[in-house]
């Protein structure tokens, strides 16, 4: 996974992560993030964690270049990312690099070792585990996901359940296109 995000993240980051247009400049590409930033807006009633607004800790799996945390940051005192591609890391970091709270971390792409259990108020992915090629590693996700929230906290994010017809199964999509979550094979 790393090395093919990482690729995308050379050839076209702003497209693989926002795919509305190839080679989007920077204000076009951030301006993407309204629209989800809306969506998980209306989802913070429903935090029960002790505390006010200000001292709420958030975390994106797959943050990408960061464009979801800049937004994100005005509704949380400290913003967390992980990301499996470096590159995408790297765009992050230069985005938020004057943004106060916001940190940004290399992951394996299969857990969030490293961040401390009972720590966050809200979990979001965007966009993301639709693309990891093992519903086994999702649902390592989800299970960290817990892990890392807190009690009466949080977890925003996206499932495919449905085959993608356009994909051929080939192994040079994997990553693209990924899992059906759950796999059929694990369904009991």
């Amino acid at each position: 996974m790393r090395r093919e995000w990482n690729q995308r993240a050379r050839s076209d980051a702003y497209y693989y992560v926002a795919t509305g247009r190839h080679k989007q400049d920077k204000a076009e590409f951030l301006s993407t993030a309204e629209p989800v930033l809306s969506v998980f807006a209306s989802t913070f009633n429903r935090i029960r964690t002790a505390g006010p607004a200000e001292m709420r800790r958030a975390l994106e799996i797959g943050c990408g270049p960061g464009r979801l945390m800049l937004g994100m940051r005005e509704s949380f005192g400290e913003v967390h990312g992980v990301d499996v591609s470096d590159e995408m890391i790297a765009l992050a970091r230069e985005h938020l690099r004057e943004v106060p709270g916001t940190h940004v971390h290399e992951c394996s792409g299969s857990d969030l070792a490293g961040l401390p259990s009972d720590y966050f108020d809200f979990v979001y992915s965007y966009a993301v585990f639709q693309h990891i090629p093992d519903a086994g590693i999702v649902t390592r996700y989800l299970a960290e996901s817990a892990r890392v929230l807190k009690p009466g906290g949080v977890l925003s994010c996206q499932l495919r359940g449905a085959a993608t017809a356009s994909w051929d199964g080939s192994a040079a999509d994997v990553t693209w296109f990924g899992c059906v979550y759950p796999d059929r094979k694990s369904v009991v």
